[in-house]
């Protein structure tokens, strides 16, 4: 097995480089720059611009600043973001805690939610339960996320106002101790996550049910029932546990999703994260920053996959990563 993990690893090599050229490459495509259009004072002196532009190597063929961009990165060294004038990994990683913390909250309310959801779907098809949670699922299905972050927000922020409306940590809670902190970015992180789990985790009901259905006509099931086994252990200790191999298979694809929906939700929901940074920086083409988010998605979903393939193993000792 980590043989295989290895090769796996070695194959990400050139797929990242790939990347980083592709991406570089669509960058050239851009009209204008950083240091060109809305974003920049009227009144500077185009001469002074032209020096910024000739102090970051804007003007270098594109080729030399590939090259110098991948041989920095291969040191550590990822730039300098033109907007904020600091280096990239310091203004990253200032975000990057409240994407984790909003993606693995989301992960947790899916499997919490969907998981149960998706066991009643299965084992009580064809009845009322089962067809509450398909016209539940059909519904999701048909609400684009924005859409649906929208609705949440009117109803638990503006209505109710259970939760706030925008921001990742309130003000008043930044000077006080780790616990008060953490609740506020739990209270700030709930309604974003909510509003991506409740649409992730329509998959999983889908495809656990659907699993459900199939195994329970397999033999392993009827042999346990003919010997007596109560029905709830035969769905819970047979059954679910071959039913839930393919969700534990997507877990790593739920991951990069989660992170690729976070792009829209922290947009919306104003949540200072990686996302909302990502769009930022496309916005007044702050390459730097945006070429590394990017490269960082796609590093997470190879990761993700691998991660997948790993969790699959260890849940079922019949699969070996070859």
């Amino acid at each position: 097995m980590w043989k295989a993990l290895v090769r796996r690893f070695l194959i990400f090599i050139p797929q990242i480089i790939g990347v980083t050229i592709v991406i570089f490459i669509l960058a050239e495509f851009m009209p204008g720059d950083a240091l060109s259009g809305l974003y920049m004072d009227p009144t500077l002196d185009p001469i002074a611009i032209e020096a910024m532009r000739e102090a970051h190597g804007l003007n270098d063929p594109w080729n030399v600043r590939y090259v110098r961009w991948v041989t920095n990165m291969l040191q550590g060294d990822f730039g300098m973001s033109i907007q904020w004038h600091r280096p990239v990994l310091e203004v990253v990683g200032e975000r990057i805690g409240n994407t984790i913390f909003l993606s693995l909250l989301t992960v947790i309310i899916v499997y919490i939610f969907a998981i149960p959801v998706g066991l009643i779907a299965g084992r009580y098809k064809g009845k009322m339960a089962e067809k509450a949670i398909s016209v539940y699922n059909f519904i999701q299905l048909s609400i684009p996320l924005v859409v649906f972050a929208v609705m949440l927000q009117w109803v638990f922020a503006i209505l109710l106002i259970w939760f706030p409306l925008r921001g990742s940590v309130s003000v008043d809670a930044v000077g006080g101790g780790f616990f008060e902190v953490f609740l506020s970015r739990l209270h700030h992180a709930m309604l974003p996550a909510l509003s991506m789990a409740l649409l992730s985790g329509v998959g999983v009901i889908q495809f656990l049910a659907n699993e459900i259905n199939d195994q329970r006509s397999t033999d392993y099931p009827l042999t346990a029932r003919s010997k007596g086994v109560p029905i709830g252990k035969v769905y819970t200790r047979h059954i679910f546990r071959n039913s839930i191999l393919p969700i534990v298979a997507g877990v790593g694809g739920i991951i990069v999703g989660l992170f690729g929906g976070a792009v829209i939700i922290e947009t919306l929901f104003t949540f200072f994260g990686m996302g909302q940074l990502f769009v930022a920086s496309i916005a007044i083409q702050d390459w730097p920053v945006a070429n590394f988010l990017i490269v960082f998605y796609a590093s997470l979903s190879m990761i993700g996959f691998l991660i997948s393939d790993i969790a699959l193993t260890i849940f079922d000792p019949r699969i070996r990563i070859k």
